[in-house]
Formats: C-alpha cells, sequence, structure tokens
C-alpha cells in the first residue's frame, strides 16, 4: 500500500448539534406547502407536484396525512413504496401504515372499523377485486377475555369462514382445538392467537410463536378477521373501503405495471374510473407540476470523504444548513473522525452539523438545507424491507422433522431398522408408551422411553441406499468400530496440523487505524452479528505471532468476501501483500471488479493473474509483484506457477476451497508456512461437526443474511411458454439479466429457439460444458459484462458466479434435481437489494414422484435467508461433512446415518484430545465435564403422553425424545410449562412422567445407575464395583453417613450385593394409589445423600 492517507480537503473540527423534526419541518414551510397543495386538491379534484426529490417527498405526505381526518391512500412503484414505508414508519409510527398487499385482509377489517391509517399498495394490486363491504363485516370477529361467546360459535364461524383446521397452527387460515384450547392464525395477523374457554367464557387470548408454538403475550382483546381476497364472491375493489373525503397519492404509471387484467382483477380503465370519485395527488418525477418543490437529489458519496467534504463547504457558501439524518451514534463519530484526520497539509476551518435522529432513505437538497442520510455518505443499502404477503406453505417445518412411520431410524446399539410407531404395552402392570422399531427378516424391537437418547432418525443425503440391520448380528458393531478407527486417523492429521501451526512464528498486524476503520464505513450493508464475530477472530488471528489458519463457511452471498477483504486491508496496511486463489478464470475478473471498487478510495494496487490477462501483461504483473508494486493479486492455479514469487506474501486467501484439490493445497502450506491463510467455502459444515472439530482448524460460520436482503420468491410451475414470457419479460424491463437452466445438452437449442422466439431483440447465448473453454470463459465474461440479457446454460454457474444484475433464475426439469442442488443454483439470484425470482419448472404435476414433490415443496417454502443451515437442507451439511474430512466420508454416513456418524466422529476427537494430544489441550479438556449416563427407572404406574391429550403420535415421539435429553430440573419446568400452555391441564398420567423425569434427573447428578420404585419399597442399584470414582467419591460416603447415622432408620435401609451393589428401602406405608408420594418419598431420601440433589445437573 503506497503512501496511505486520510482524505485531503478536510475540517479542523466538526460540532454536531442535535435539531427536532419539528425544526425541519419549519425550515422546509411543509406546513403552509401541504395547505396549498389541500387548497389545490379540494377545488380541481386533482393537483399534481414535482420536484419532491427522496425523502422530502415522505416528509409532505406525513403532514397532509396530519392534516386531514380520512384514511390516505399512497399508490405508488414498488421502489418508492420502499421509500414511503421506511419513512413513514419513522414520522407517523407502525401503527399508522398498513400494506394492502401484504395485508389485504386486515386492511379491509382496518377501514370497515373505521380507522385513520395510511395504505400503502402498488398499481396492480388496486385492481385486485376483494368482497363487498357487506359481505366483509359478516367475515370479523371481536374476541374479548371475559366475554362468554361459546366455544361452539367460534368453531362454527372458523368452518364456514375458509379457516382450515390443522393439528397444529403454522400460517395464516390455520385454526387447531384441543380440548379447552383453540389456536387460530387469523389473516393478516404477525401471530397466531390460543385462545382458552373456561365452558364457553374467553379465560385468555394469547399471541404464540409458530416455530415453539409457546405463549408469548397476553391480550385483551383480538379482531379475528377471514380472507377477504381471492374468492368467487369479489367484486369491489380496496376503492369502495375509502370515505368518500380519503386523499389518493397517484403517480405517472406504465400499462405494464398496473398488471395484465383478468377476472380476480379490475382493468386500468376501471380503476381509473372509480378514482375520479377522489381528491387526487400527483406526484411527477420528469414534467412541472401545479405546485413545484425546488428540491434535487442527493448525491450518493459512497463513503468519499474529500467528495463529501467538498459538497459540505458548498452548503456553507451559500447559506445552508448541512443535516445529518442517522440514528446510529457510531456513524456520526466515524463522520466526525473522516472529516477530521490530520491531512497532509494544513487544517480547513471548523464545522457546524445539524444532527437528526432518524434514519431516512434518501437525502435531498433545497435552497435552505442539505439533508444526507446513511445510505448518501456511505452507499449503504436500507435494511427496511417491505414485508412481502406469506404464500402458503406445501410442507411445514414441523413435517420435515417429525419422524414418520416407515421412516429409517438408527438405534446406537442395533443399527438401522424402520420406525413403526408408537405402541402402549404393560410393564409391571402399568401401561407405557414404546416405540416400535422393525428389522431385517421382521424383527421387532420395541424401546422404552428412557433409551430414547440411544435412537436418531436416519438421514443420509440424496442417493443413500439404505439396508436395514438384522437383529443379533455383530456386523453393525464392526461397522462402527471401522468408522470410528478412520475418522481418528482423520482427526489426528488435522490436530497434528494445527499443534504444528501454533508453534510457528508469522508476521504479527498491526493493531486497526483510522483508515482501517474507514474502510470498514464504506461497506454499503450492515454487518452481520456473524460476519463482525468472524472479522474480529480474523483480525486477532493476524495480530497475533502465530500464522493464521481460518476457515469462513458461509452461504452464498452472506459476506465471505466482504470478510476477506477486511483481512486482505488489514494484511497491506501492514506493508504485506495479499495472494486471492480462486477456481475459475470468471470469478479471478469477479473479484477484480469487486476488490477493486471496495479499495476505490485508497492507494491499493490490485492485478490479476489468468489466461484473459495477455501473456506480455502477465509477464509484467509477474515482475511488478516480485519487487512489490503490487498489493493484492486474484489468481486461478496460474498463481501457484513458478514464475510467480511474492517480495513479501503476507495473507493467502483461498475462496471456493472445496474447488481445490489435495495436492494443491498441500503445495501451497509448503511455499507458504508462515502465511496467514484465510479459506472460505459456501458448502454449510453442520454445527455439530463445527464443535467436534474445534482445535483442529479454526472455524467462522457466517449464517444469517445482510438485513437489506429480501428473500427469493420461489415459484413451482408446470412448463408455460406464457409464464416464461411474463418471468423474463419483467426483469428485461427492468434493465436485469436472467438465468435460464436447462441441464440436457441435447435440447439446449430447443429452449434457444423458444427464447429467441419470445424475444427476438434480447441478446441470448449458451454455455455448457461441452464447449471449448476460451469460448466458455469469453460468453460467461460477455454475461459479467452485461452484454448478454439471457443465458441458457446448465449446472456449470451452480457456484461462485455473483452478478448482482441478474434477478431471475428459470430452472426447466426442476424436479430432476436433488435438494442441495436446487438451493445452491437458486443462490445464483438475488445477491443486490432487488427482488428476485425463481421458477422452478417441471412436467405435470400428477407425473411426478412423491420424493420429487416433497423436494420442490421444501425448496419453495424454504425461501428465508440462510436457510442452507436449516434442517430441510440436511443433504448440503452431510457434503459438508464429506468437504471437511475427505469425500470418502460419504459412504461412512450412509453406512451409519448423519447423526451416529457425528457421534462417533465426536468420541473420536474427544478421545484423542484426552490421551494423544493431551498436553495441547490439557485446559480445554479440564473445564470440560464428564456426561453421566442416565438414570433408568422403572415404576408400577401409568405414565405417559395420553392420545386423547396430544393426539397426533409424531408430536408425541418429539415431546418423549425432548423429555430425555433434559439436563436439569429447570429444563422440566419449561417443558411442564409449556405442555399446559399448548395442550391445556395436563391428565394424571402425564404428570407421573414428568416426576419419573424429575427423579431420573436427581438420581442421574447423583450417579445411580437404577431405580425401581414399587408400591411398598424402592430399589437403588449403585455403578459397578470398578467404578472407584464413585465409591470413593462424595455422594457413596453421604450414602454410608445417612444409615450409619439413623437417617434412614424409618425406611430399614439394607444393602444387597448382587452383580452389582443395591439399597432396599422399605416405605413407611403402601403406595398403591398414590404414585406421586412414592416419587416425593425417593426424592427426600435422595436429598439425605446430598441436600441439593434436584439443583444439580445431570449434563
Amino acid at each position: 500500500m503506497q503512501n496511505l492517507s486520510p482524505s485531503q480537503s478536510l475540517f479542523s473540527r466538526i460540532y454536531l448539534e442535535k435539531i427536532s423534526l419539528a425544526s425541519l419541518i419549519e425550515t422546509l414551510d411543509l406546513r403552509i406547502k401541504v395547505q396549498t397543495v389541500l387548497s389545490h386538491a379540494q377545488s380541481k379534484r386533482k393537483v399534481a407536484l414535482s420536484g419532491l426529490c427522496g425523502s422530502l417527498g415522505s416528509l409532505l405526505l406525513a403532514e397532509l396525512f396530519r392534516s386531514t381526518s380520512a384514511p390516505m391512500l399512497i399508490v405508488a412503484k414498488d421502489e418508492r413504496l420502499e421509500l414511503y414505508e421506511n419513512d413513514l414508519h419513522i414520522l407517523l409510527g407502525e401503527a399508522s401504515i398498513m400494506d394492502f398487499e401484504r395485508e389485504p385482509s386486515l386492511t379491509l377489517s382496518a377501514l370497515l372499523a373505521g380507522e385513520k391509517k395510511i395504505i400503502l399498495t402498488s398499481p396492480s394490486e388496486l385492481c385486485r377485486k376483494v368482497l363487498a363491504q357487506e359481505t366483509a363485516i359478516e367475515r370479523r370477529m371481536h374476541l374479548r377475555r371475559g366475554e362468554t361467546i361459546g366455544y361452539d360459535t367460534l368453531q362454527a364461524f372458523l368452518q364456514n369462514n375458509g379457516f382450515e383446521r390443522k393439528e397444529f397452527v403454522e400460517e395464516e387460515g390455520d385454526y387447531a382445538v384441543r380440548g379447552s384450547i383453540i389456536d387460530v392464525f387469523s389473516f393478516g395477523a404477525l401471530k397466531p392467537v390460543r385462545i382458552e374457554f373456561f365452558g364457553d367464557e374467553i379465560e385468555s387470548i394469547r399471541t404464540f410463536e409458530v416455530n415453539t408454538q409457546l405463549s408469548n403475550a397476553e391480550e385483551s382483546d383480538f379482531e379475528l378477521v377471514a380472507n377477504m381476497i381471492g374468492s368467487s364472491e369479489a367484486s369491489a375493489s380496496l376503492l369502495a373501503y375509502l370515505p368518500a373525503e380519503s386523499l389518493v397519492i397517484t403517480a405517472v404509471f406504465s400499462d405494464e405495471e398496473f398488471g395484465v387484467s383478468d377476472s380476480d382483477y379490475f382493468s386500468r380503465q376501471e380503476i381509473e374510473k372509480k378514482l375520479m370519485s377522489f381528491a387526487q395527488v400527483q406526484l411527477l418525477e420528469l414534467t412541472k407540476g401545479d405546485v413545484h418543490f425546488d428540491a434535487t437529489p442527493q448525491t450518493r458519496f459512497d463513503s468519499n470523504f474529500q467528495l463529501f467534504a467538498e459538497s459540505l463547504k458548498k452548503d456553507v457558501a451559500r447559506g445552508a444548513r448541512s443535516v445529518i439524518a442517522t440514528q446510529s451514534q457510531k456513524e456520526l463519530n466515524d463522520i466526525a473522525e473522516f472529516l477530521t484526520a490530520e491531512p497532509a497539509g494544513e487544517s480547513g476551518d471548523a464545522l457546524t452539523l445539524q444532527t437528526l435522529s432518524l434514519n431516512f432513505y434518501e437525502g435531498f437538497s433545497c435552497q435552505s438545507l442539505s439533508l444526507y442520510t446513511e445510505s448518501d455518505i456511505f452507499g449503504k443499502l436500507h435494511a427496511h424491507r417491505r414485508r412481502r404477503r406469506r404464500r402458503r406453505r406445501q410442507i411445514s417445518l414441523r413435517d420435515l422433522r417429525a419422524l414418520k412411520v416407515g421412516d429409517y431410524i438408527v438405534h446406537e446399539e442395533h443399527g438401522i431398522g424402520r420406525f413403526m410407531g408408537l405402541e402402549k404395552i404393560k410393564v409391571a402392570g402399568a401401561w407405557q408408551e414404546c416405540v416400535l422399531i422393525e428389522y431385517d427378516r421382521g424383527d421387532k424391537l420395541y424401546v422404552n422411553l428412557q433409551n430414547l437418547h440411544l435412537l436418531s432418525k436416519y438421514s443420509a443425503g440424496e442417493g443413500a441406499h439404505t439396508k436395514l440391520s438384522r437383529l443379533g448380528s455383530d456386523k453393525w458393531q464392526q461397522q462402527k468400530e471401522r468408522v470410528k478407527k478412520r475418522l481418528k486417523d482423520i482427526a489426528r492429521n488435522l490436530i497434528e496440523l494445527y499443534a504444528k501451526r501454533k508453534m510457528t512464528q508469522g508476521f504479527a498486524a498491526p493493531a486497526d487505524t483510522v483508515w482501517m476503520r474507514e474502510f470498514e464505513a464504506a461497506f454499503i450493508f450492515e454487518e452481520t452479528p456473524d460476519q463482525l464475530s468472524a472479522i474480529e477472530a480474523i483480525k486477532q488471528d493476524m495480530q497475533s505471532p502465530a500464522p493464521m489458519d481460518r476457515l469462513i463457511c458461509g452461504d452464498a452471498g452472506f459476506g465471505k468476501t466482504e470478510v476477506a477483504m477486511r483481512a486482505a486491508f488489514k494484511a497491506t496496511e501492514g506493508g504485506k501483500q495479499v495472494a486471492v486463489l480462486v477456481p475459475t478464470t470468471i470469478l479471478a475478473h469477479q473479484h477484480l471488479r469487486t476488490f477493486r471498487q471496495r479499495f476505490q478510495n485508497f492507494p491499493v494496487r490490485i492485478e490479476v493473474l489468468s489466461r484473459f490477462v495477455p501473456k506480455s501483461e502477465q509477464k509484467r504483473i509477474v515482475e511488478q509483484i516480485q519487487n512489490g508494486e503490487v498489493d493484492i493479486v486474484i489468481g486461478t492455479h496460474r498463481l501457484v506457477s513458478k514464475d510467480v514469487k511474492f517480495k513479501d506474501l503476507g495473507l493467502l486467501i483461498i475462496d471456493e476451497e472445496q474447488h481445490f484439490g489435495v495436492a494443491i493445497k498441500e503445495k501451497l502450506r509448503e511455499d507458504f508456512p508462515t502465511v496467514d491463510t484465510l479459506t472460505l467455502t459456501a458448502t454449510p459444515i453442520p454445527r455439530t461437526l463445527q464443535f467436534s472439530m474445534m482445535g483442529a482448524r479454526d472455524l467462522s460460520i457466517i449464517s444469517t443474511p445482510p438485513k437489506n436482503r429480501q428473500p427469493i420468491e420461489t415459484i413451482v410451475h408446470e412448463f408455460d411458454p406464457e409464464l416464461i414470457r411474463q418471468a423474463i419479460g419483467r426483469e428485461l424491463a427492468r434493465g436485469g439479466q436472467v438465468f435460464f437452466l436447462h441441464n440436457r445438452i441435447d435440447s439446449i437449442a430447443q429452449i434457444f429457439d423458444l427464447l429467441k422466439g419470445l424475444f427476438p431483440k434480447a441478446r441470448i447465448r449458451i454455455a455448457h460444458a461441452q464447449l471449448p473453454s476460451k469460448e466458455l470463459e469469453e460468453i460467461m465474461m460477455d454475461f459479467l459484462d452485461r452484454e448478454v440479457d439471457i443465458l441458457i446454460c446448465t449446472t456449470i454457474v451452480e457456484s461462485g458466479l455473483d452478478i448482482s444484475n441478474v434477478n431471475t433464475i428459470i430452472i426447466n426439469r426442476a424436479d430432476m434435481l436433488g435438494l442441495a442442488d436446487l438451493y445452491q443454483l437458486r443462490g445464483r439470484v438475488g445477491r443486490s437489494d432487488r427482488k428476485a425470482y425463481c421458477y422452478l419448472l417441471t412436467p405435470p404435476a400428477s407425473t411426478l414422484t412423491q420424493e420429487a414433490l416433497q423436494r420442490l415443496a421444501t425448496i419453495e417454502e424454504f425461501t428465508e435467508l440462510g436457510s442452507g443451515f436449516n434442517v430441510a437442507m440436511r443433504d448440503l451439511d452431510i457434503r459438508g461433512a464429506g468437504n471437511l474430512l475427505g469425500a470418502e466420508q460419504s459412504g461412512y454416513i450412509y453406512e451409519l446415518g448423519f447423526d451416529l456418524y457425528q457421534k462417533i466422529l465426536e468420541e473420536a476427537v474427544a478421545e484423542l484430545k484426552s490421551t494423544e494430544f493431551q498436553n495441547i489441550f490439557k485446559e480445554a479438556e479440564a473445564q470440560k465435564s464428564k456426561p453421566d449416563k442416565p438414570t433408568e427407572v422403572t415404576f408400577y404406574f401409568n405414565a405417559l403422553i395420553p392420545d386423547y391429550y396430544v393426539e397426533s403420535a409424531s408430536e408425541r415421539f418429539a415431546l418423549y425424545e425432548r423429555l430425555t435429553k433434559l439436563t436439569n430440573q429447570e429444563g422440566l419446568a419449561q417443558f411442564a410449562a409449556e405442555l399446559q400452555d399448548r395442550f391445556g391441564k395436563m391428565p394424571e398420567e402425564c404428570e407421573n412422567l414428568l416426576l419419573v423425569t424429575r427423579l431420573r434427573l436427581a438420581a442421574t447428578a447423583l450417579g445411580i445407575s437404577r431405580i425401581e420404585v414399587m408400591e411398598k419399597k424402592c430399589v437403588l442399584t449403585f455403578p459397578e464395583g470398578e467404578d472407584r470414582a464413585f465409591y470413593e467419591g462424595k455422594i457413596f460416603g453421604a450414602v454410608l453417613d445417612a444409615i450409619n447415622s439413623g437417617a434412614l432408620k424409618d425406611y430399614s435401609p439394607t444393602f444387597k450385593n448382587e452383580k452389582r451393589l443395591k439399597l432396599d428401602i422399605t416405605f413407611p406405608k403402601d403406595y398403591k394409589d398414590t404414585p406421586k408420594k412414592a416419587i416425593e418419598t425417593v426424592m427426600q431420601i435422595l436429598k439425605k445423600f446430598h441436600p441439593e440433589a434436584e439443583t444439580v445437573s445431570a449434563v
């Protein structure tokens, strides 16, 4: 980095003066202008305004709303709606704003109730047909706590108004009934509600979370709203619900923005005719209106503080106030610091900046003042996003997690079987539920609920061929031992590498400077918590003398490159060179653009080495790398050629690590043993695997999406040329590009002909792996350079490409692709703040397999960003395990199932850490406590979750599984509260089950192996005699003390030394009909051994 210095045209001092919103409005004379607009609107019925740039329009609309008594409708294009929603939430509060597209039923309900609201909508949504008012009135029901409305009356309302009864409520329009509880998700509501009755009286109304199904807030009343759109009865428009005195804000729209007219929508002409009944304010962009404002758009400075300083000086020169609108004190501090950093010359004048603690969308400049937002100064994209209307789910997260009858299941001791459901069996005269598993040759195994920790759902990724294990065979144990031995070898190699690296001396980078902070402030997104923790970890690594070797793992488009660029900046600031190794030429040139744009305000020389660079140019760059003139070089395998020699390499960044072979990675380790290494991968690594590998490799996970990113709208649809025309037409109309994925080379030309017929003027190219590599690269580079509108391609686009201008991908025959492939392909779009679309085209649904339907439904549902780390993306996790530890791992995963594989890996690493490598991990291992084996408890009474209390067998299994995994009494209390909350008052059998769990937790913490609870006595079984730690420890000492001191004299304690030491304890009375008393008595006895038996965790 040469002659790095901060911005030159700066100020000696910055004074920050807070101002109020009222002061801003007064300076702009907005109240006077509002009266002018209103008088024009009332006399002419339509008034045109111009010159309203940036957030000035929002300020005017907010004042208009405050000055009128009726609701106000704003009809605008998507990008303006984005701005209005952001600003009006700030100016008027979220409760005043309603988005008709997102919450149509709730909006109509609010208007029916006479509420004064601002309604936001697009032209196409304004055309949507809705129920007539007289019909809509019947679709609402007001619920109030303490009111008697009738339990059956509420159910009848739900049944008659389009609500669907489900096992669990998960989306709008669902309701569920359990005893005295009715759960319902009202249309337009943010959360569902749980209504609990006492007879016909509403005892409580509570909102609850869909994911946990747990209540979170009490409500005194609730407006229940049915679906008011999408019905054959729909015949009115939104305008019919507005009072006659309402003000309507419009703009100039094209026919395309009004959408295609069909039976569910009015035509543009019909809507414009209805609009004539209202006073209208039309906002013009290009021509001058009846009322003109003198505002101009604010400059985007993109962290160029020299340019920003010049703009501030112009404000001073013309006597205008400079106002910074931000809610972030950090941003204000950064601005003051960057504008007053020591320049290479004389200091400038002092400057007073006024600050407004509001985060407006866009700034503007007018005669009296200049308003600057974070977005203007730093180029940051907005975190605020319009929420879209929820799509109905085809398959739920709960379904994916649930174990269904017929699914494969793994028993740690007996192998892979088939889950056949839960069965009630009688044990010692009492009913219990057991898991029934079927093995090879129809053999059956009943698994007691206390042994559920030995079971896991079998998952091994797509393409796994599963064989049932044979009961009684030793083959399963042999398989486990073989896998454990191999895993131990892999882990040993990784730990040896780690240990060797920790003992090597490298370069310790300097601490952060003002330039690093200026570089960080120029990031246009708001950093996610994961990004910040990864950056912090990298800085600590780089500032340490030991060479860094960190893996950054994160979903496509989640900001790994930004993390890498900050590391690169830190290295160049310390006078070191940086090498960025990428797998493809296209990706190298893409990174060159990204790096150069990001480093544009700093004197950092960035070059690229690839086949696209002429030989003479390559030679020059290689020489300049050797003499230190190049700070950062990006390249493919060309970077590891013999002729490339660095003057002082400090950081090596390897992108898309999974695409590089072992040989090249080993060569890099040999060539640069003391250089900091940062590796990036987009393949997720499961969290459990991360923890087991801790200490073998430094790992940072980025699993949260950038705040301004929008989920990719995913549509599964039968192949339809008209849909293709609409999807591509919309993308091209907004200046974007399109991926059309067709994975069959033999018929790809037919797709070209189809698209050329639909879009004769579009620039269309074909890309697939059978093209000569040079031609393929040229096509991809043309696409990158926006010289191609539509790229018809195979799955070669699956990884690496990051083109922010491509926001529509159409995948033909999506039913033929795996879940992981679909997920990664979809990740090629949605890389900017634009709304992105993914169309999954298939043959008719009736011809698809059940597996294909489930895959498509899954990918359609999980549109939320970061779902790559979700349960539905299990296949990616499995790929990640293979990539981290070697490709042959896939075979082992298939053999054992993913969960058991991970468990064995953890055991293997733990054994190595406590034996061969105990010196390295001594401190970490000393802090870890050894897990206790759960106490087995047998009993004489019914203890289970009855099917009349929780109907779903899958849900009961999930609850049993959670119960067996509890490790402390606090968790048990939360579990009991959850049951009560979700299912109502617990029946006796269920209370008994929780009492048994309470006893198990206490006994496990004390190290007792088994407790048999009988009607007249209980028997405690202690660990095997070889367990010296137990018999020489405090607990057994306390047992002996309790007996010798007579503390247990009322129970006639008697030791029996059979295979294991047992203690017989006789109850003072027969507890045949009072099992709770029996458990309570045993708990009292355990407290004699340890007074805090119930507070000790069973880890």
